[in-house]
């Protein structure tokens, strides 16, 4: 537990009681409802919450009634239906073992309850699936991998997680973004994530890339997979492990990332509400306050490796991001000595919750053409996504920095 985060726990029980999920993550239900939580289970859900020790009851509760109604139909013969209950299920039982530290039983039956329905989902699916477990430094990595129906060696994305979220979050984003264009996909739980953070696989300072290059290995030595053509999507804590693995890995050929972690570490630990720095504290294993920001925090970054960066960029952020800043975003964005391109949505804060199915369909679009015919060298693209259609291209830069409003109209790229 960290000082903030004890001592702030009663303001932050407050406005969770009084403004709900979105006072922690404004939006986010947007972006969440994209990679497939039902908007029902939600309301659901935090219609039982008043204080932030209620919820993983609640998630748990509310998981356990879909799951039910999952081995139902999947008992009629109603395979979409059970295979999209099932899916939601697991994403609420994954909520529910959020809260709980690893070693306790509640995080390791509520690891158990997702796997189980994540069976589920790939029994009741009609796209490949198969579930990795992957030694690695005497532990264990998970991961899923998603394989689109075609007889030639695919592309292969690896989705990366931030640190709230898990491996089952991409089922629905790889179903129907990727393995229609005849991609295949890797979600991981890496170290200090979801299910390999309940086997007490805790994050390093060094071991997340070695741990994305030892799944590389094992991915790229099936037939399936075309060696020459893997990319990456990291989201959140996602985006700071992504292109920390694209500069240490000469094998990924293209890094997408999302609400970007791209800065100084000390706005998401020690300005950001106090949840970031205490979950971070539990995926390194690290309990002592002082030490972890002594030997993690003032230790992290990007940039210190962002000029072994060599394979196409793209950096998708939005302008409010209250975990990091958006200045510092470019000063990165303007380092990268690659093919790279920036988007900077209007109003939009850490989660893109405004543009969930637009974040999702640009990386989708921007791997599937890095790994095809590929981004031309010296490419460097920025724009501006106004809220309200109107799209400035060629700075990043909102308008309101210089006192000029945006143009009226934008020619379409050719």
């Amino acid at each position: 537990m960290t000082k903030r985060a004890e001592q702030q726990s009663w303001v932050v029980n407050t406005l969770l009681a009084g403004n709900g999920y979105e006072v922690l993550h404004p939006e986010s239900r947007h972006f969440l409802a994209e990679i497939g939580y039902d908007p029902v289970d939600f309301d659901r859900a935090l219609s039982r919450v008043k204080t932030s020790a209620q919820m993983p009851k609640a998630w748990g509760e509310v998981g356990s009634e879909i799951e039910h109604k999952a081995t139902w139909y999947e008992a009629q013969g109603f395979r979409r239906a059970a295979h999209d209950l099932y899916h939601r299920s697991a994403l609420l039982y994954g909520h529910a073992r959020h809260s709980f530290a690893p070693g306790d039983s509640r995080k390791t039956a509520y690891t158990q309850a997702i796997n189980r329905c994540s069976e589920g989902v790939a029994r009741m699916g009609t796209t490949r699936s198969e579930r990795i477990e992957l030694p690695f430094r005497g532990q264990t990595l998970y991961a899923t991998a998603h394989f689109p129906d075609t007889d030639e060696p695919a592309p292969l994305v690896l989705m990366l997680p931030g640190m709230d979220m898990y491996k089952e979050d991409w089922a629905r984003v790889a179903e129907q973004y990727y393995l229609p264009r005849g991609m295949a996909v890797l979600a991981v739980d890496g170290p200090g994530q979801g299910e390999t953070l309940t086997d007490q696989l805790f994050v390093t300072l060094e071991n997340y890339e070695p741990a994305m290059s030892a799944l590389i290995d094992e991915l790229t030595s099936r037939p399936e997979i075309d060696a020459d053509r893997v990319g990456l999507w990291g989201v959140s804590m996602g985006s700071y492990w992504g292109l920390r693995t694209a500069a240490l890995d000469p094998r990924i050929k293209a890094a997408a990332t999302a609400m970007g972690c791209y800065g100084d570490t000390q706005v998401i630990f020690n300005r950001a509400q106090p949840g970031f720095k205490k979950q971070f504290m539990a995926m390194s294993g690290i309990a002592d306050e002082q030490v972890f920001e002594d030997e993690v925090a003032t230790k992290m970054g990007v940039k210190q490796l962002a000029d072994r960066i060599s394979c196409p960029v793209l950096m998708c952020y939005g302008e409010f991001d209250e975990l990091s800043t958006l200045e510092e975003t470019i000063d990165l964005y303007e380092y990268i000595d690659a093919p790279k391109r920036l988007v900077v949505y209007e109003q939009e804060f850490h989660a893109l919750g405004g543009v969930g199915a637009e974040i999702i369909g640009i990386a989708a679009d921007w791997l599937e053409q890095a790994l095809g015919d590929g981004i031309p060298a010296g490419a460097d693209a920025q724009s501006y996504v106004g809220r309200d259609g109107t799209i400035v291209d060629g700075t990043a830069r909102p308008p309101w920095w210089d006192g000029t409003e945006a143009p009226a109209t934008v020619a379409p790229v050719a």
